[in-house]
């Protein structure tokens, strides 16, 4: 009889806590080819990078963000790095590096693009960055948390963001792909909030 009584307990006080719980709802950001933009390499040694425009959803004040997700799809090579040394008198041969997992990197704009981005312009606080294989059609899958955070913080101050090469952390260039979304999106970004019930 004790025993069914604490499992009883148990059992009740499971209900009161998924009760008193929060509720999880999920947003979804179609990004379109209408608000990319892409630019050449900055500098020697970095590649392609694109500015992304996006308006996050009016959010109810007692939502909080979870994670924010951003998926888009690449075409990923990387940079020879590293020496040349002379076969005969007419060829040389690569004795360095290519990596074999480039960095996408993705930052929050300081500011408006005039002409192209600078590096000042950059957020460095809130960048994320993930490693992507070379090859055709990756797709990658980033969070970006922190990103939109600040812009729901600071709505006003939300310019966009820059994915690409930009910084040449790890030697890539990357070619952002139309298409891959049913809807014709370049990117979307996957937002989840919980609401305190």
């Amino acid at each position: 009889m004790r025993c069914i009584s604490l499992i009883t307990a148990i059992l009740t006080m499971a209900a009161v806590v998924v009760w008193a719980g929060n509720v999880a709802t999920e947003h979804v950001v179609s990004i379109g080819s209408d608000n990319v933009t892409g630019y050449p390499a900055a500098r020697e040694g970095t590649g392609k990078y694109y500015t992304l425009n996006f308006q996050l959803p009016e959010i109810e004040s007692a939502m909080t963000l979870e994670t924010a997700h951003m998926e888009f799809y690449v075409d990923a090579a990387s940079f020879a790095r590293g020496d040349f040394r002379w076969v005969d008198e007419d060829s040389v041969e690569h004795v360095g590096y290519a990596t074999k997992a480039p960095l996408i990197e993705i930052y929050e704009l300081r500011s408006s693009i005039e002409g192209s981005v600078k590096d000042e312009q950059l957020e460095k606080t809130t960048m994320a960055c993930v490693p992507v294989a070379v090859g055709s059609n990756r797709r990658v899958l980033v969070d970006i948390s922190p990103i939109v955070r600040s812009f729901m913080a600071n709505p006003s101050e939300n310019r966009g963001i820059v994915v690409g090469s930009f910084a040449g952390e790890q030697d890539g260039d990357f070619t952002l792909k139309d298409g891959e979304f049913r809807d014709g999106s370049r990117a979307k970004i996957t937002l989840k909030f919980s609401t305190a019930r």
